[in-house]
């Protein structure tokens, strides 16, 4: 009976010390969502992102961009994301008349699948095409938790992903990967030397519909 009871305690004792990694309901690897999906976020920015405050609608959609079919996140009011299909990640940036702004070659991704404490650096070529300029940006990620997130659409179990870039750049989104989420939650800084100057942003999640399938 005795070391019924000790082989409990140590169990209790080792699963208080697994990492928050054992505890992923979520593999952690991208799921895309479906073409016509609908996103609707609450943001605030000032600075360099623009003065702003209230409901940004994005749609996803399909768009050719130098013979390849990237899937498109198009926002009336604050232009068009281009995605890798398959990694999800940025590789275009384009103004809402569809024109170029800024190209990232590789595009900047997340390494799927995501599990707490995962760090990752990658090197760019970043075409400015408003300066026609190339230049050269390092981004360094870490996946720091996974945990509860309550925004008005919900609560949800998200990876909290810090990102910052060689530009001085730091921004924390909270993602849920099998959903096809890359943002519940969005809060970014920018210091007064990055190129484009001091600015911050938050953003969170008010509702997202899908297409019937």
């Amino acid at each position: 009976m005795r070391t019924k009871i000790l082989a409990g305690v140590v169990a209790i004792g080792c699963a208080a010390w697994l990492p928050a990694a054992m505890a992923q309901t979520d593999p952690g690897a991208w799921v895309s969502a479906p073409e016509g999906t609908v996103t609707v976020f609450q943001r605030k920015s000032s600075g360099s992102y623009g003065t702003f405050e209230g409901e940004v609608k994005w749609t996803l959609g399909l768009r050719d961009w130098n013979g390849r079919t990237l899937l498109a996140a198009a926002s009336e009011r604050h232009g068009i994301t281009l995605h890798d299909p398959l990694t999800h990640g940025v590789k275009v940036l384009l103004n809402s008349a569809g024109h170029p702004l800024t190209s990232f070659n590789p595009e900047i991704r997340h390494e799927w699948p995501l599990v707490v404490g995962k760090r990752w650096t990658s090197v760019h070529e970043m075409t400015d095409y408003r300066a026609a300029m190339v230049r050269s940006l390092t981004m360094s990620f870490e996946v720091e938790a996974y945990e509860d997130v309550t925004v008005p659409a919900g609560t949800f179990k998200a990876f909290r992903v810090m990102q910052a870039s060689s530009f001085g750049e730091v921004e924390r989104n909270w993602v849920v990967p099998s959903r096809g989420l890359s943002t519940v939650k969005r809060i970014s800084d920018r210091p007064s030397l990055h190129p484009l100057g001091a600015g911050h942003l938050e953003a969170v999640l008010l509702v997202r519909s899908e297409p019937p399938r």
